[in-house]
This record gives structure tokens, C-alpha cells and sequence, in this order.
């Protein structure tokens, strides 16, 4: 996003919660602690800001930038995003001391995907009769998450199945 021109913090975050459709909301000091160290490895210089009145860190690459942020885009995906999630644990804790709750949290948490699945569709549609130059990445980026929810479903579904085949086992 510097690369296209100088930004300070607020600008980035607001423009990389726009490149991803809203969905990887960024803390403003996540942004700032990336700044200052990539200030500190020669990657970005501060610019003089040219506000009325405000005092803001204005935020420029360098070559060295440029030439990193070309390394980071050309190399390939080092491992496979993290598969972190709270209902994981949650339900490997349950699966053995009470699968009845165990059903429940499977239960519980399908209607929270539905719902965000409803949110999606909705925003998907409501991009459907835009236009501009954004559309195509933020379809992309709804795709993704829609996708990333269907295959959550299908993952409660079977781990329901599984959980009432050995309740069925075992009675």
C-alpha cells in the first residue's frame, strides 16, 4: 500500500481493511509496531506531513522496501495457514467428558456459521450491483470466506455424525 503512495497509520489500516473486504480487521498499533520496525530495517523513511495543523507520521518506501516487498510477493507459501480456533479445544475437551454437550457446541456453533453466512451472501450480493475498480478483489475475498464457512459446516456436520455413530456404538 506505500508502495502505491505515502500513507500514515490510520491510512494503511483503513486501506488494508478495504484490500480484504473488511474481513482481517488490523489494531492501529499492530500497524504502528510494523511501521517503527520497518523504519528501523531502512524499508520505509518518515516524510514531512503536510496537514492542517495535524502532527502525523507520514509513512514513504525506500528502494530496500520496494525490493522486500517484490521478495515477499514472488516467494511461495511457506506452510499452510494455522488451524486455530477456540471450538477446537473446546470440543477435544468434550468429546470424551460429555458428548452430549459436545452436541450442543456443534450445535451452538452452526448457528453462529449460518449467521455469518447470511452476513456474507448478503454483502455478496450488495457487490453484486456495484462497480468499480475494487469489485473483482473484494468478490474474491467474500468467495474465500464464504467458502472457509461451507467447509466449517461440513466439518460440525461430521463431526456430529461421528460423535452420534459412537453414542450409537456404545449404547
Amino acid at each position: 500500500m506505500l508502495a502505491g503512495r505515502p500513507r500514515h497509520g490510520y491510512e494503511l489500516k483503513t486501506q488494508f481493511e478495504r484490500l480484504t473486504g473488511g474481513l482481517w480487521e488490523l489494531n492501529v498499533g499492530q500497524i504502528y509496531s510494523t511501521l517503527e520496525r520497518m523504519l528501523k530495517d531502512g524499508l520505509v523513511v518518515l516524510e514531512e506531513s503536510e496537514g492542517q495543523g495535524e502532527e502525523r507520521k507520514v509513512y514513504r518506501i525506500t528502494e530496500a522496501g520496494l525490493e522486500e516487498l517484490e521478495r515477499w510477493l514472488a516467494r511461495p507459501p511457506l506452510k499452510a495457514r494455522p488451524m486455530r480456533d477456540e471450538i477446537y479445544v473446546r470440543l477435544g475437551l468434550l468429546v470424551d467428558k460429555d458428548p452430549a454437550r459436545a452436541l450442543e457446541l456443534l450445535e451452538s456453533q452452526r448457528r453462529v456459521y449460518h449467521l455469518q453466512m447470511a452476513e456474507l451472501t448478503r454483502a455478496r450480493i450488495q457487490l453484486a450491483r456495484a462497480q468499480g475498480p475494487d469489485r473483482l478483489r473484494q468478490e474474491m475475498m467474500l468467495d474465500a470466506a464464504l467458502l472457509h464457512v461451507e467447509a466449517d459446516l461440513k466439518w460440525l456436520d461430521n463431526c456430529e455424525a461421528r460423535l452420534r455413530a459412537r453414542g450409537g456404538q456404545e449404547s
